[in-house]
C-alpha cells in the first residue's frame, strides 16, 4: 500500500496518539506536548503526514475554485470571494489568521534533537517539516503580507505572541532561508516514497515563492503594499537559479498519450485526467495530490467539473481571447481568427490547448462499456450547478472514470501539484524580469510547452504587435511569456495569485464576460433556455453573457485596489496584541 494513501488515517492516528490516557498520566488534549514522543522513524513519518492534508486538490470542484477569484473564471455566485469583488470586511477573528500549523511545525523543529532515528530518517522528515513551514508562511504571507516571524514554539506567556509584524520583504528571505535548510536535507526523487516531498518540489516551490515576491515588491513599490525597498533582483536571481536547477534533473514533458476516442496531441489534456495509479510513470510531475478508489479515497469531482461547480461557474472571454491561433499570432491580428459568434467559430484555428481545456462539441465526456456521451451544449440550464458562460471546462474531466464508477460523479484521478512546466515559465519570466531572457532561454523554456501543444515557436523579438496585450507598458516579451503562463497554467491556482503579485488592477476589475449569448437560441437545451427571458439580466450592451451584470452593471467589478490586495486582520487579534497594524484600507 502506498504511503501517500494513508495520509489522513496516520495523521488521525498520530493525534490520538498524542491525546491518549493511561491510569497514571493524562496528556492535555488543549496543546502540543513532547510527553512519550521519542521520534522515532515512524513518528516522524506520521507527524509529517499531518500537513500533508493542508496542500491544494482536495476540494471537489479545486479546479473550479482555484481560478474563482481571477480573470480565468466567472462565479455564478461571487460572495465568496470577497476580496477579488471588493466585499471583503473585517473579521470579529479569524479570517485565516491562524497560527497553529506554524506552531505545529516548530514543535517538531524544536524537539527533534530527542530523536535517536538514522540521520539520514531525521534529514528527510526534517527537510519536509522545513517545506511546510515555508508553505505555511508562504500562504499567510499572500494573504496578509507582513507578519510576525515565529522561530519557536511558543507558550502562553511567550513575549514574542506581542511582536509586531516585519516587512514583507523580511517574511519573504526567511521563507527562503528555510527553504534552503529543506533543499539541504530533502533527498532526490528516486530516493523519495512516491507521494512524499522531495528535493526538486523545494527547490521548484522556492523559485514559485521568489518569483512571486520579487514581482510583488517591483509592481507595487510606491504603493502601501510595498516591500522594504531593497534590490528586487535578488528575488528574480533566486526564482531563476532555483528553476533552472529543476531544469538540469532530466525531466521532461509528458507527451505519450494516445486514445482512439480523443483527438492525437492531448498529452497536456491527460496529465489532468490520470488515474493515480499511473501519475508516477509521468516525469514532467514532481509531486501529485493521489487517491485510490479500492480504498474509497475519492472525491465527488467528476460531475462537479462537467457541470460548472457549486453554484455555477464559467471559463471567461477574457482566457478565452488569451489563446493564440494556429499561425502563433493573437486574435486581434491572425487572419485565421474566426470570430466568436459561435463555439465553433472561437474554438477553429486556436492554440490546441484551447480545446484541451474548453470543452468542444463532439468530444467524450464519459465513455463506458463501449458506449461515448459526447459533449454537445454547455450546461447552462443545470441546476443547482448551472454553467455561467457558455464556455464550460475539459481540463480535469475524465470520461474514463466510468469504468471504476457507475454513476460517472466519483472520481480517483491525480491532482499534480508540481510539476516540470512550472519551472520552465518561472526560468522564462525571472530571465525576463533580469533582462537576459534570450532567443536560447526561450528555446528551452516557452517553446518545449509550444512544442507539445504543437504552437509556433516564441521568437524574442516577438514579431508582432498585439493590440489587447494585457501589460502594455510592459515589453512585448513579457506579454507572451505572461500569456503562456496564463494559458499553460489555467485552472491550476495560480493566476489569482498573478494578477495580484503584477497589481494588474484593470484586470482583476474588468467584466466577467462569457460568450454570445445569441449562439444558444432554440438549442436543445434539457429543460430549455429561453434566450428572450434570460438576456435583459445577463446579455451586456455588445451580446456577450454577463453573469454579474445585475450586481455590477455594465462596469468594473467591486476590487478596491487601496486595499484589496491584502485581508485584513480580525479585529480580536488587533485587540489582544497592540503591536499589530492593520492593513491598509481597512
Amino acid at each position: 500500500m502506498k504511503k501517500h494513501t494513508l495520509v489522513i488515517m496516520m495523521a488521525v492516528l498520530f493525534i490520538a496518539m498524542l491525546s491518549c490516557e493511561d491510569e497514571l498520566t493524562t496528556i492535555p488534549k488543549d496543546t502540543i506536548t513532547d510527553q512519550g514522543i521519542t521520534f522515532s522513524a515512524n513518528e516522524m513519518e506520521m507527524y509529517a503526514n499531518q500537513f500533508y492534508t493542508s496542500l491544494p486538490g482536495t476540494m471537489a470542484a479545486w479546479a473550479w475554485e482555484s481560478d474563482a477569484a481571477s480573470d480565468n473564471d466567472v462565479p455564478a455566485s461571487f460572495t465568496s470571494y470577497p476580496l477579488a469583488f471588493g466585499t471583503q470586511t473585517i473579521p470579529a477573528s479569524g479570517g485565516g489568521w491562524g497560527w497553529g500549523n506554524i506552531r505545529n511545525v516548530n514543535f517538531f523543529l524544536d524537539n527533534i534533537t530527542v530523536s535517536e532515528a538514522p540521520q539520514s530518517d531525521q534529514d528527510k522528515y526534517t527537510g519536509e517539516i522545513l517545506f511546510f513551514k515555508a508553505f505555511f508562511y508562504f500562504d499567510l504571507m499572500k494573504r496578509f503580507g507582513d507578519l510576525p516571524w515565529l522561530s519557536t514554539t511558543l507558550d502562553v506567556d511567550s513575549p514574542e505572541l506581542f511582536d509586531g509584524r516585519l516587512s514583507r520583504s523580511i517574511v519573504a528571505d526567511s521563507i527562503l532561508s528555510v527553504l534552503d535548510r529543506s533543499i539541504e536535507k530533502l533527498p532526490i526523487k528516486s530516493q523519495t516514497q512516491e507521494g512524499r516531498i522531495h528535493k526538486d518540489v523545494a527547490l521548484l516551490f522556492k523559485a514559485r515563492v521568489a518569483l512571486f515576491e520579487g514581482t510583488w515588491e517591483k509592481y507595487h513599490a510606491g504603493t502601501p503594499f510595498e516591500g522594504d525597498g531593497r534590490d528586487v533582483n535578488r528575488f528574480f536571481t533566486q526564482a531563476r537559479d532555483a528553476a533552472e536547477e529543476v531544469m538540469e534533473d532530466g525531466y521532461t514533458l509528458y507527451n505519450d498519450f494516445s486514445h482512439p476516442e480523443i483527438p492525437e496531441g492531448f498529452s497536456y489534456w491527460r496529465l489532468f485526467s490520470t488515474p493515480s495509479n499511473e501519475i508516477s510513470s509521468i516525469s514532467e510531475v514532481l509531486l501529485a495530490r493521489e487517491y485510490s478508489a479500492d480504498l474509497d479515497l475519492i472525491y465527488w469531482g467528476q460531475q462537479i467539473r462537467t457541470s460548472g461547480g457549486p453554484n455555477g461557474h464559467g471559463i471567461s472571454k477574457s482566457l478565452v481571447d488569451s489563446y493564440l491561433c494556429s499561425d502563433g499570432l493573437p486574435i486581434g491580428v491572425s487572419p485565421q481568427y474566426m470570430g466568436d459568434e459561435t463555439l465553433e467559430d472561437v474554438t477553429t484555428n486556436r492554440d490546441p490547448r484551447m480545446k484541451m481545456t474548453i470543452s468542444t462539441p463532439g468530444m467524450p465526456i464519459k465513455i463506458s462499456d463501449g458506449v461515448v456521451d459526447t459533449y454537445e451544449l454547455p450546461f447552462l440550464t443545470l441546476n443547482p450547478w448551472p454553467n455561467t458562460t457558455g464556455y464550460q471546462i475539459y481540463k480535469w474531466l475524465s470520461p474514463f472514470i466510468a469504468t471504476e464508477d457507475a454513476s460517472g460523479n466519483n472520481t480517483s484521478n491525480a491532482v499534480p501539484l508540481f510539476r516540470y512546466a512550472e519551472a520552465l515559465l518561472i526560468a522564462a519570466e525571472a530571465h525576463e524580469e533580469l533582462g537576459t531572457c534570450t532567443q536560447a532561454v526561450l528555446d528551452r523554456t516557452i517553446n518545449l510547452l509550444r512544442d507539445r501543444a504543437g504552437v509556433p515557436h516564441l521568437n524574442a523579438s516577438v514579431g508582432f504587435s498585439d493590440p489587447n496585450w494585457n501589460f502594455p507598458d510592459l515589453s512585448p516579451l513579457m506579454n507572451e511569456i505572461r500569456r503562456e503562463r496564463r494559458v499553460e497554467l489555467a485552472f491550476e491556482g495560480f493566476r489569482r495569485d498573478d494578477l495580484y503579485r503584477w497589481a494588474a488592477t484593470d484586470l482583476i476589475r474588468a467584466p466577467r464576460l462569457g460568450s454570445k449569448l445569441e449562439q444558444w437560441r432554440d438549442r436543445p437545451f434539457e429543460p430549455a433556455y429561453d434566450v428572450d427571458e434570460v438576456s435583459p439580466r445577463i446579455e451586456n450592451v455588445d451580446g456577450y453573457i454577463s453573469p454579474l451584470l445585475q450586481t455590477f452593471g455594465e462596469g468594473e467589478v467591486g476590487f478596491d485596489p487601496s486595499k484589496n490586495y491584502l485581508a485584513p486582520l480580525p479585529v480580536d487579534q488587533l485587540t489582544l496584541n497592540p503591536n499589530l497594524e492593520q492593513n491598509p484600507g481597512y
